[in-house]
């Protein structure tokens, strides 16, 4: 197969479970939680670990998508650090847009990356 169609076919695979998340995301936001919560101990005891595995995951995914940028990633202790930190999560999200970004105009030939032999002339 062709570099660009696999590309493509995995764009469309990632965009099909992005856009599924989300609308799973807006039916369980759209429930009352907390009344679920309050009626039934087991299902407030599942929502904290779902919840405290989610913030591990984001966290996860923060550090390691700042580890390679002078950008730090924020601490997402609890569900109120999300809110408190969103400059930082939104600062490492845009520091991996930018890569995406100058990947792809270098992948599109857009922009050519400098060869060793040029930077050493600069």
């Amino acid at each position: 197969m062709e570099v660009t169609s696999d590309f493509k076919a995995f764009q469309e695979a990632i965009s099909t479970s992005l856009v599924a998340t989300t609308r799973t995301t807006n039916d369980i936001s759209s429930e009352d939680l907390g009344f679920h919560r309050s009626l039934d101990p087991s299902v407030a005891a599942s929502l904290d670990r779902q919840n405290a595995r989610l913030l591990s995951l984001a966290q996860r995914l923060l550090n390691n998508a700042a580890s390679n940028s002078e950008v730090v990633g924020p601490s997402l202790s609890d569900a109120d650090a999300v809110e408190g930190n969103w400059r930082g999560v939104v600062d490492v999200v845009d520091s991996l847009l930018e890569k995406a970004d100058i990947s792809l105009d270098e992948y599109t030939g857009v922009v050519k990356r400098l060869s060793p032999s040029q930077e050493q002339v600069l």
